[in-house]
């Protein structure tokens, strides 16, 4: 049995153009040492794809396995605690797995936990604070994670965390060893424990120590599309619903216990749908996120960036995937150089709010160079080995994983 609810196939303040930023650093011929002509541009870009797709076989194994694990994780605590097993409403599958968007192995899955705390919450934007609510309990109810506040009964995001971290904590022993088959059984392992967002659970092969599949458990609270608050973002949504995810506010603010921020991940899937080499481009540019260890890039921030372009109808999908990268990298360029990012759902909600300089200016620096020679062989069209090497990380001899999908 699976847990699964939902059906998973599947004002410009930006630069416009790259030229400025290309002719800084290349001209239109080649300026390292290598002679070889190894592919014409779009071949090295359609191998480079090649190379971090995911296998289809490991995709069903890994899947499998995660459903099994899944659901053995959530009967356990249907079990231990009878509170919990009254409010579980569904998991439903988020980040780069449910757009289709995950590259080499698809061993990290994201998964909203739907919480129904029974009684009726009413979500209140949180006035000069762009992106978040307050969770507005109709009334005192007796549960744990409403406390009363000031001006009413609200849900407390530090009790919804403790509340599954209690839980979770409390399992371990008996979710210790999940057997999947006669071949397959794994050790589980809770990391990160919700101090953050996630509930972070690691599954280890016994036999294979270096097979691991991690599990980023979120508690939610699940809203009609009509309740999303009208001053946010008018977006398509095609009467899908949306979350509230307990997340602190940035450190700009003062910290507040009710704070969640909004979350709709099947409106974003809708506008993505059918999109094909923007999809290829966005696992490029992850990619080349990885290869470059650029990590304060996590994967939401890249996909927001695309999510503000298709606002903008400046890009045309239809073009092949390399030439969608090298325009949304010096997009990404413009955006570290502004130090603005606008977050999908609230344009006011800047993501790189919290980027460090230090890493900034280093990740402007590698855009500078790459972008620039991508632009400069895409107008020769040729990619060689060492390009693909030194761009992407692409050699014979690859791992490819990815350590920043999400945040």
């Amino acid at each position: 049995m699976s847990f699964y609810k939902e059906d998973v196939d599947e004002n410009s303040d930006e630069y416009d153009e790259y030229s400025e930023f290309s002719s800084v650093h290349y001209t239109t011929e080649s300026t390292d040492n290598s002679t070889e002509y190894e592919l014409s541009f779009n071949e090295g870009i359609n191998y480079v794809l090649s190379e971090i797709r995911m296998p289809d076989q490991q995709v069903r194994l890994y899947t499998s396995h995660a459903q099994i694990i899944e659901d053995t994780i959530i009967r356990a605590m249907s079990r231990y605690d009878p509170y919990f097993k009254n409010a579980f409403k569904g998991l439903s599958l988020g980040g780069s797995y449910l757009d289709h968007l995950k590259i080499c192995l698809p061993d990290e899955f994201d998964m909203h936990v739907k919480i129904y705390l029974g009684c009726h919450l009413e979500p209140v934007p949180v006035q000069g604070i762009p992106g978040y609510v307050f969770l507005r309990a109709n009334n005192e109810y007796p549960h744990k994670c409403i406390k009363h506040f000031r001006n009413g009964w609200f849900v407390d995001r530090i009790a919804v965390q403790q509340w599954f971290r209690d839980i979770i904590s409390a399992v371990m022993d008996e979710i210790q060893y999940i057997r999947i088959s006669r071949r397959y059984c794994y050790t589980m392992s809770y990391k990160k424990q919700g101090f953050g967002v996630a509930h972070n659970l690691v599954a280890t092969d016994t036999k294979n120590s270096d097979r691991q599949i991690s599990f980023d458990f979120v508690p939610v609270f699940e809203f009609e599309a009509k309740q999303f608050p009208r001053t946010m973002e008018s977006v398509p949504n095609k009467g899908r619903t949306w979350f509230a995810v307990p997340r602190r506010f940035s450190a700009k603010w003062k910290d507040d216990s009710r704070s969640f921020i909004v979350c709709a991940p099947h409106w974003e899937r809708i506008v993505l749908k059918n999109k094909q080499n923007l999809k290829d481009s966005l696992r490029l540019m992850k990619r080349f996120r990885d290869a470059n260890d650029m990590g304060a890039l996590v994967s939401y921030k890249l996909k927001s960036l695309y999510l503000r372009e298709l606002t903008k109808s400046r890009v045309n999908w239809d073009w092949p995937p390399g030439e969608i990268l090298i325009k949304m990298l010096f997009n990404l360029l413009w955006s570290l150089y502004q130090k603005k990012l606008p977050f999908y759902l609230n344009t006011k909600h800047n993501l790189l709010n919290e980027i460090s300089d230090r890493d900034r200016y280093r990740y402007i620096s590698i855009l500078r160079s790459h972008a620039g020679k991508l632009a400069s062989r895409r107008k020769q069209n040729y990619l060689t080995s060492d390009d693909m090497y030194n761009i992407f990380g692409i050699d014979d001899q690859s791992q490819c994983n990815s350590e920043y999908e999400d945040d």
